[in-house]
């Protein structure tokens, strides 16, 4: 054997190695089928905006995309119900969030948040609030658009 075939059989060798690693993975992880949905999130994102309060709320504190992040999770477990008051439904709930910064300088700031719990199977609305928050009370992708942390 030359010297010269030594590090093409060595890459040869990497690369079988690493399809037989990719294999097992995929056939221990198997990838799941996402779960289908009544309401999208999208759907919860408009019926949380269609709210006389919400969009009140965006209309007067809205102003700059840029500093803006929209984010529609699926939660479980206990939500606030129209009074702030725990309940845990029995389906799924998307938790949509609208949230802006007040400023685009460095720091802390404020952030002015939308937020709303809403079915994924009929639509009902559980919960809809604004409010005006420090940064810290949410995680620091709230922000990442302004790359102010």
């Amino acid at each position: 054997m030359k010297s010269s075939q030594i590090p093409a059989m060595i890459a040869v060798a990497a690369f079988i190695i690493t399809l037989v690693g990719v294999s097992i993975l995929v056939l221990q992880y198997p990838p799941q089928p996402e779960k289908e949905y009544d309401v999208s999130s999208l759907q919860a994102h408009r019926i949380v905006m269609n709210d006389s309060n919400a969009s009140t709320y965006y209309i007067t504190y809205f102003h700059v995309q840029d500093w803006r992040v929209n984010r529609t999770t699926i939660v479980n477990g206990n939500i606030p119900d129209m009074h702030g008051m725990p309940i845990t439904p029995e389906e799924d709930i998307w938790k949509v969030q609208v949230m802006e910064r007040t400023c685009a300088c460095a720091g802390i700031k404020p952030i002015y948040v939308i937020e709303g719990y809403v079915s994924t199977d009929s639509g009902e609305v559980f919960n809809i609030s604004t409010k005006k928050v420090l940064e810290t009370s949410y995680d620091a992708s709230t922000c990442a658009s302004t790359a102010c942390h």
